[in-house]
């Protein structure tokens, strides 16, 4: 198996929580601190309208620095860039092949016996993915304003503040159209974008 074969396969049950542990140890504010909010991150890298390197937004996600902290040898950085980036690859095979098969990373909390969504992670991390080309997205446009929403009310203090005055049935609604929006997103850039797929053999260092 070739090194690109080797990119493309999906992460199983023990490396979905070797990646999860990854992301828990980081200690940066700026940092992407779970699978829900990598997850997201990961979304709006493949559905958006320019490719980013590895090279680009790997560093971001512990924080900005060029290397992680807490990996201890250039085997661990590999390792755990290698699991990024096979995520990045099914994550975009799945939206391109299969949308309706895609479903996002969404947390849950579980208040007196009755389980919540928690989308706010997940649309964190996939508004700091497109706040890496706010331009190309084209977020002053209103119809991309409206075809985004609600993702952006998740993330910021003046869009918690709005949910808090909604119904619980409002808010879980809003939170029900963050997948669809999700993947109509990747679907009005797709025929817009040129084909994303990391480079062969990418690496943190």
């Amino acid at each position: 198996m070739n090194l690109q074969d080797e990119l493309n396969i999906p992460l199983d049950d023990f490396e979905y929580e070797e990646l999860e542990s990854f992301l828990l140890m980081l200690e940066s504010p700026e940092a992407l601190l779970n699978m829900s909010e990598f997850d997201g991150f990961i979304t709006a890298l493949v559905s958006g309208p320019d490719a980013v390197p590895p090279g680009e937004w790997l560093p971001l996600v512990w924080g900005g620095d060029a290397q992680a902290a807490g990996l201890e040898s250039p085997e661990d950085v590999e390792r755990i860039g290698r699991l990024m980036i096979r995520h990045l690859n099914t994550t975009a095979l799945t939206l391109a092949e299969d949308p309706e098969a895609f479903e996002p990373w969404f947390m849950e909390n579980e208040v007196d016996g009755r389980v919540f969504l928690v989308v706010d992670d997940w649309c964190i991390g996939y508004m700091k993915a497109v706040m890496l080309r706010p331009n190309a997205w084209g977020l002053d446009d209103p119809a991309m304003v409206e075809l985004m929403a609600p993702i952006p009310l998740f993330t910021s203090n003046e869009g918690w503040d709005l949910l808090e005055q909604l119904a619980d049935r409002h808010i879980e609604y809003l939170q029900n159209e963050v997948l669809p929006a999700a993947r109509a997103l990747h679907e009005h850039w797709l025929g817009r974008r040129d084909a994303l797929s990391p480079p062969e053999g990418a690496r943190l260092h």
